[in-house]
């Protein structure tokens, strides 16, 4: 939508401000030109409506999402949830912002109400798997993320955390090792790696793993970990760690 578009509904609705129809329209424009601030502006009038539009809830959770009003947003999704209850996108919406604010069982329902309705959208899988592995449930964190990467090529995201998932399954409280897990986990990390080189916490998680299993396959990942961030003043802290961990590996090996 051009500007001259736009400036015309902004007139529309200045000249006519019940005319409802106007108001949805301006407001969808102003939501496709991130007009944030203008967009919550233009649709509160819209909220106190008897039958407000049904999309209402949801572009209104967007424009409060985009501006970090993470309590209004949560309270809008909540209710486009209501509204819109065969939409995915507001379930993710919704899943994702609760995910954010460290309320994983509530997004974990509003994740596999989205994924319910759209079972082929990998973003959705990839976040419901991150949010299980948060609550340390790894087994079916295993599962949504080893389906997020069969719907999208291309996810060292999702390989990544699976790999956690797997990594975190294979190292119990005591000290044991599940080997199967740790293979499963190595395999994870490094598909994300190659899908892209230089993944910096990808390697780092692995010569975590490789330290751990005692192998000497971790003194060349932690190689490549310190030579992938030595450019990245960021990585300071985990570039000594590393270092630590390398010499701490080289001294077992020895």
């Amino acid at each position: 939508m051009d500007n001259a578009h736009l400036e015309q509904l902004r007139q529309v609705v200045d000249t006519a401000p019940q005319n409802v129809e106007a108001r949805l329209a301006l407001l969808h424009a102003l939501i496709a030109a991130a007009a944030w601030q203008e967009a919550t502006e233009v649709g509160i009038p819209l909220l106190p409506l008897e039958s407000p539009p049904a999309v209402v809830h949801g572009l209104m959770g967007l424009a409060y999402g985009q501006q970090q009003q993470w309590t209004e947003a949560i309270a809008q999704y909540q209710q486009a949830v209501h509204a819109q209850p065969d939409e995915a996108e507001v379930f993710f919406n919704l899943g994702t912002l609760l995910a954010q604010q460290g309320d994983y069982a509530a997004a974990q329902t509003a994740l596999e109400k989205a994924v319910a309705l759209r079972a082929d959208w990998a973003e959705a899988h990839y976040n419901l798997g991150t949010v299980l592995l948060r609550q340390e449930r790894y087994s079916e964190a295993i599962a949504a993320l080893k389906y997020a990467t069969e719907q999208r090529e291309t996810y060292p995201e999702a390989h990544f955390n699976r790999g956690n998932a797997h990594a975190m399954k294979g190292l119990d409280r005591e000290g044991r090792l599940d080997y199967y897990e740790l293979d499963c986990a190595t395999t994870a990390y490094k598909t994300a790696i190659q899908q892209r080189p230089g993944y910096t916490a990808a390697l780092y998680n692995l010569g975590m793993l490789y330290s751990r299993m005692k192998t000497s396959e971790g003194l060349r990942v932690w190689d490549q970990y310190l030579e992938a961030t030595q450019d990245t003043p960021a990585e300071e802290t985990w570039r000594l760690r590393a270092r630590e961990y390398k010499r701490d590996l080289q001294d077992r090996l020895s």
